[in-house]
């Protein structure tokens, strides 16, 4: 029976492809049985673009990137996060091993009030280096304690500055940090084609995570990712969860102390890789100093040591490989 249903799910997914494409007025110029699949092209007058089935469910874009792999990988998530509504099956991005610290024992006893697991991210709008997502448990009492370290204008805070309030802060709260190096990063992303799906799920592992240790139903954040994941995954655990989106976060303690510990690590994490392969790396996805670092980590280990240690979605990416490749000389980085 598990074999037949999977097959009817196969042929329920080509026959979307098809639909999408007259809907979109696209031509599909070829149909045909590849080793295992299944594939079809597809043609937008511009570009085309393979779209490979399997039974497993597995389905791969292939071809040049433009406006119909783009369009392409958003029907394919679309039709991803519907299936997973539909039928409580939600699978991971990447395998379910990502490394998360957590605190081992609970800080002293607090007084009951309105509690929340409350999200930070960082890493997101950054070239190279992980995506960190941080969990804390927030309750009167710990909000009282951040309101005395001074994080109000946690974003001018230093590197230095930024590690030792980020230690006293898992000192007050049950926190969980998960890490997505840029391995594990590139490899996700190659499998959902979104930046917003990986952080999303990074958000489910860091919130079952303190879930572990306490008992709460609000989860805060200024920002979630895709939010349809995170509720049908926590849903299909029987999580009954409120997602509440931060409506000012620049006065929001509870929001600066979480984006604080996500922000430390990511430090933390930059600096030992910047000190594993011996040259210093900028932050952010503009800084024109990416592109001669990029080139100068490809030169010695090839794209495979880039992948290493960069988020390879960026455009960062092109203009170090077109570089590399003899094609130009001069490229600016655009958002």
């Amino acid at each position: 029976m598990k074999k037949k249903k999977d097959y009817e799910a196969h042929e329920a997914a080509i026959q979307s492809l098809r639909a999408f494409a007259s809907q979109k007025r696209w031509q599909i110029v070829e149909e045909k049985e590849i080793d295992f699949g299944y594939r079809v092209v597809v043609f937008d007058g511009l570009t085309r673009n393979n779209v490979d089935f399997y039974p497993s469910g597995k389905l791969l874009i292939q071809g040049k990137q433009g406006a119909l792999y783009d369009e392409l990988g958003r029907w394919r998530e679309e039709r991803n996060t519907a299936t997973a509504l539909k039928t409580g099956i939600v699978s991971l991005p990447f395998e379910d091993t990502l490394p998360v610290e957590q605190t081992v024992t609970a800080p002293i006893s607090k007084p009951t009030a309105r509690e929340s697991i409350v999200l930070g991210v960082a890493g997101k709008e950054d070239y190279f280096g992980p995506l960190v997502i941080s969990a804390i448990h927030v309750d009167a009492w710990a909000e009282a304690q951040f309101s005395m370290l001074g994080i109000h204008d946690w974003g001018l805070l230093s590197d230095e500055l930024l590690l030792a309030k980020a230690k006293e802060i898992r000192a007050i709260c049950q926190y969980s940090l998960v890490t997505i190096g840029p391995t594990r990063y590139n490899e996700a992303f190659g499998k959902v084609q979104r930046q917003e799906n990986v952080w999303a799920w990074g958000n489910v592992r860091a919130i079952e995570t303190v879930l572990e240790k306490v008992t709460c139903n609000i989860v805060s954040a200024r920002q979630f990712g895709d939010v349809a994941i995170i509720e049908a995954a926590l849903g299909k655990k029987g999580r009954r969860i409120t997602l509440e989106q931060s409506a000012d976060s620049e006065a929001d303690l509870a929001v600066a102390a979480a984006s604080i510990v996500a922000d430390a690590e990511y430090v933390r994490y930059v600096d030992q890789l910047s000190q594993r392969i011996g040259q210093k790396l900028p932050r952010g996805v503009t800084d024109q100093s990416i592109i001669p670092v990029g080139c100068e980590i490809v030169a010695k280990g090839g794209q495979a040591a880039l992948a290493e240690v960069a988020k390879l979605h960026f455009a960062a990416t092109k203009a170090i490989l077109q570089i590399e490749r003899g094609k130009t000389r001069k490229f600016s980085i655009e958002r």
